[in-house]
């Protein structure tokens, strides 16, 4: 590399970093689910899914389930859907979740019967996540 000018040193090294970031950046972006892949699959046609991921050595196994509010329980805060394909399902919502109509953060006393709602939960627990929608 002595008997190499410095300018073609220099710009060598600028190559090298160039391709190193064009490599990274690469990287970084093939590490992400496509969005077209997230709204094919958990999108509005989307009935019921089941997503495992291990955060800091912990699994979690989060149930998500999509359809009309069928009950509502204001007692002991249990929601029931109808999926799409007929399937009903109950589940109790958390007294801290974060429940949405329309994008807005409501009480469970503002969800009504017929709305169409997603819940999440982790495994048997109570759902933690509820988004309700008017269509």
């Amino acid at each position: 590399m002595k008997d190499m000018p410095k300018r073609k040193v220099a710009g060598l090294l600028a190559g090298l970093l160039l391709g190193l970031n064009v490599v990274l950046a690469l990287t970084q972006s093939s590490g992400a689910l496509p969005l077209s892949l997230g709204n094919r699959f958990l999108g509005p046609n989307m009935l019921r899914a089941e997503i495992v991921v291990k955060v800091g050595g912990v699994y979690h196994d989060y149930l998500l389930d999509n359809g009309r509010i069928r009950n509502l329980n204001a007692g002991t805060s249990v929601v029931t859907l109808v999926e799409k394909d007929g399937k009903v399902v109950s589940m109790p919502v958390a007294p801290n979740a974060r429940i949405t109509l329309n994008g807005t953060v409501v009480p469970f006393s503002s969800l009504r019967r017929g709305l169409r709602a997603m819940t999440i939960r982790d495994g048997n627990a109570a759902a933690d996540t509820v988004q309700a929608f008017n269509k």
